[in-house]
This record gives C-alpha cells, sequence and structure tokens, in this order.
C-alpha cells in the first residue's frame, strides 16, 4: 500500500493520497480558548458518535477540568478536521498533555481529567489515520514528537455508553435522604433555574465542608472546577442541585449534570457521610 504524504498548511495539517483526498486540518487549542463554532461541532461530534450524553466528553466539561485539574500538566486540545475551511466537520476532539521540551522526549500522551477515563471523541471511519495525522501536525511543532493515543474503542451510536466512573452512583436512595437526623418529613427541593444554581451550589458546599472526610472548598482549585462546571452547565439548563432539608437545615444535597433521562450524579454531600472515605462522589 502506498504511504501517504502530510503536508503542514496553516493553522492544521494536510493529507492527501492518489486513492485519498480527504483533507485534515488539525487545530491545537488551549483550554479556555475554544471557539463558539469548535464547541458546537465538538458536540456535533459527540451526538454522531452516540455519546451525546456523555457529559463527561463535553467540552465544557474538559476546559474546565484542564483550567483547574490539571494537576500541573500542559493540556492542548487536538481538533481534526475535514473540508474546506467553509464547509468543514469536525471528526475528532483529542486532549493531550504536552511533553516538557527538555525531559519530556516529545512524548504527547492522551489526557484525563482528575478520576475518570475519558475515551477521545473520534468519528470510527477516520480512526485508522488520526493518528498518523496527529504526530504529523506535532512535529511541525517538534521535530522529535510523539503520539501514542492507545486503542479507541468504536462507537454505537444505537447504544448509550456506559460511564464507568459513575458505577454505583444512581440517585440518592430515599433512605440516605428522608431517615437521617431526626425523625420530622424532609422536603426535597431540585433548583434547575441558572439564576439559582450559584447560591444552591454554594450550600452544597457548606454541607460537604461541614460532613466530607476531605471536603470539596479545602482546595481551591476543586472549589472552583465545581463552580465553574455547574455555572457552564446551568448556562445550556443542563444542571440542577437536588436540596433535601429537614426543619430548614439542608441534610443531603446532589449536583446533577446533562438532560433526563440521561442526567447523571456528579457530586453529592449528607449529613452522617462515612468520613472512612475520601469523599463519596465521583469526578
Amino acid at each position: 500500500m502506498e504511504r501517504r504524504h502530510f503536508t503542514v498548511i496553516p493553522g492544521g495539517a494536510g493529507v492527501g493520497g492518489v486513492a485519498d483526498t480527504t483533507t485534515w486540518r488539525i487545530d491545537l487549542v488551549r483550554p479556555g480558548h475554544l471557539s463558539p463554532e469548535a464547541m458546537a461541532a465538538w458536540r456535533a461530534l459527540l451526538t454522531r458518535i452516540g455519546r451525546s450524553d456523555a457529559v463527561f466528553s463535553d467540552p465544557d466539561y474538559l476546559q474546565a477540568a484542564a483550567q483547574h485539574r490539571a494537576g500541573g500538566c500542559d493540556v492542548v486540545f487536538a481538533l481534526a478536521w475535514t473540508g474546506a475551511d467553509t464547509a468543514r466537520t469536525l471528526r475528532a476532539a483529542v486532549a493531550l498533555t504536552v511533553p516538557h521540551p527538555i525531559w519530556g522526549r516529545g512524548r504527547f500522551l492522551p489526557w484525563q481529567p482528575p478520576n475518570l477515563t475519558v475515551t477521545p471523541a473520534v468519528e470510527a471511519r477516520f480512526t485508522p489515520d488520526l493518528t498518523d495525522v496527529l504526530t504529523d501536525r506535532l512535529k511541525a511543532l517538534r521535530w522529535n514528537a510523539a503520539l501514542d493515543l492507545g486503542p479507541i474503542p468504536l462507537q454505537n451510536p444505537a447504544s448509550r455508553p456506559a460511564l464507568g466512573a459513575l458505577s454505583g452512583l444512581g440517585r440518592i436512595p430515599d433512605r440516605a435522604l428522608i431517615d437521617v437526623g431526626g425523625p420530622s418529613p424532609s422536603v426535597r427541593q431540585r433548583i434547575a433555574e441558572p439564576n439559582g444554581i450559584r447560591d444552591a451550589v454554594e450550600e452544597f458546599l457548606v454541607l460537604d465542608a461541614a460532613h466530607a472526610a476531605a471536603p470539596i472548598i479545602a482546595d481551591p482549585s476543586e472549589a472552583n472546577f465545581v463552580r465553574v462546571v455547574m455555572r457552564l452547565f446551568a448556562r445550556r439548563r443542563l444542571a440542577a442541585v437536588d436540596l433535601n432539608r429537614r426543619d430548614g437545615r439542608v441534610i443531603a444535597a446532589a449536583l446533577r449534570l446533562g438532560a433526563a433521562p440521561h442526567a447523571v450524579v456528579w457530586r453529592r454531600a449528607r449529613v452522617g457521610l462515612d468520613t472512612t472515605r475520601r469523599r463519596d462522589r465521583s469526578a
């Protein structure tokens, strides 16, 4: 099979061959600098590959995580487009760690947000070419660039992807919300209006600070991450805060992300939280 030849073009990379006229453009974008067009294209890609409900693959979540919870890693988003500038389509969106210029050995690796494994968003039929195309683009920046994306499982648009990081974290059981703190009945409230999300998140953080073994508020970067993610998702009405009160006092709370029926519990806190565990919440 004839080896394909790659040509770097301004702002991206192109690949062409005798039997393949696909033109690629690779954009490398820092967290916080994705354009509205790129974010819309990213979400359209998630829909095409059957991951429209995967909130942890959403650019709002990944950008916030890369800005506030990167753990010292230098992160860049590689966006792989095909087609002309006026009618281009996003085929892949991959978060990468940028190697140190001296001892990083030029190895770009997939970056994962804390406590999660997020599969790169790649349209299946372009998977075989993706590593070569991205490596060629990265070599234009560093001569010794190497890339190992690892296996990228094919997505089935007809099925809902499994969110392994949320195993066992369904909705909060009623017994955990009601049978805590006394015999009087509790009142459950769900705040979904964007204007109310901010105050509800702060109530959640206060409860978490009082009862969690490792309070979110003790780590400013994590607290800011939680606030930013909830605010960004609330703008699109994809966030909600569940507060459970007894006698006016919050005894349980949960942060939810995503649209029903695929919304997931992201973080939760309650009175009597098991202090022997580091945290009773997900990513």
